[in-house]
């Protein structure tokens, strides 16, 4: 079975820019609620690119626009085969956008769900193409915590991590930051003097937070427990997505958040289908103790060792290997522009 992507781009609508930051819009990609992304095209540059422009409700907000900062900040440290390579952003526009490279094809869960489970060297693609984009990001000092199979492309040359909307780095930049700021607002409060504007909130650090961000179903134990999300979190992840690919279902089904967040911290993943090479790495990446998950870079090569790249290449020279060898299923085109038509015009 042949993984498709998008045949044809939509139409620009009424109200869409012609261009954006020098890129010449050429249709629609999709679209969410914070905004929508473009295939752009620019002299010199073969094929598209992804504009991602915010829309007018989040780009009036100072603090949104301060978070798709940091998100084009994060992505242009990440240098990987395996996630989509970010090219230009300009936050301070008005929309903000960012431009990334367009990796055409399905999303894993969207492949998943219209053909069934990926088998053989396609799974094991998308195990150590995944992990090496782990690897990738946690190297820069990131913890992605959104890898799910809508946010990974089945691409030509292998599978894609898309969308840091919500990373964080791992570890904060100013260790006693909030110390510093906690005894200042308990001083104003003794001397009952108001607080300024703009000072630091307990949820603003630039540490990984103690939250429950993400998908119900696709969070870590620690963070359901409260704690904070780290790149242990990832694996865990990682592990879910493996396990989805493999038997095309959830591996801790479906149901109202907080069964799903019982499951995890309660029960075992449904690992049905899992090809005995894998089967153990899935297992350990998917332990309720994030101290005995492996770390992406132990993962990584443990999948290529599983796979039978035991050279003594390096690790990314094993990795295109594997993925040339065994990525073999994959035959997507850009997708076309889109069809002529009349431009469509609100009423009134």
């Amino acid at each position: 079975m042949k993984a498709r992507g998008i045949r044809r781009l939509g139409r620009l609508l009424p109200g869409d820019p012609a261009e954006i930051g020098g890129y010449e819009l050429v249709g629609r990609v999709g679209s969410g609620g914070m905004g929508t992304v473009y295939a752009g095209k620019a002299p010199g540059i073969r094929g598209y690119l992804a504009i991602k422009v915010i829309n007018g409700e989040h780009a009036a907000a100072p603090e949104f626009r301060r978070q798709f900062a940091y998100e084009a900040r994060l992505l242009a440290r990440v240098n990987s085969p395996c996630v989509a390579r970010f090219v230009q952003a300009d936050v301070e526009a008005d929309p903000p956008w960012m431009a990334t490279e367009y990796v055409p094809g399905p999303t894993v869960r969207h492949h998943v769900e219209r053909h069934g489970p990926l088998r053989g060297g396609m799974l094991v693609g998308l195990a150590a193409g995944a992990a090496e984009a782990l690897r990738a990001v946690h190297t820069v000092g990131i913890v992605h915590r959104d890898l799910k199979p809508s946010n990974v492309v089945v691409a030509p040359q292998g599978p894609k991590i898309l969308d840091f909307g919500i990373a964080r780095p791992t570890a904060p930049e100013d260790a006693t930051r909030w110390i510093r700021v906690r005894r200042f607002r308990e001083g104003l409060r003794r001397l009952r003097l108001p607080a300024p504007g703009g000072l630091p909130g307990a949820d603003d650090s630039g540490a990984a937070p103690r939250d429950r961000v993400g998908t119900p179903g696709w969070i870590s134990p620690e963070q359901y427990r409260g704690g904070a999300a780290t790149d242990r979190s990832d694996v865990f992840l990682w592990g879910c997505l493996v396990a989805f690919a493999a038997a095309a279902r959830n591996p801790f089904g479906h149901g109202h958040p907080k069964e799903l967040a019982r499951r995890v911290l309660r029960e075992e993943p449904d690992l049905d289908r899992l090809p005995g090479e894998l089967e153990g790495l899935v297992l350990a990446a998917l332990a309720k103790d994030p101290a005995e998950r492996p770390d992406s870079t132990a993962l990584l090569g443990a999948v290529l060792a599983a796979a039978g790249e035991t050279t003594a290449a390096p690790t990314a020279v094993a990795l295109r290997e594997l993925l040339g060898a065994r990525w073999t299923e994959v035959a997507v085109q850009p997708p076309r522009p889109p069809r002529e038509g009349p431009r469509l015009w609100p009423l009134g």
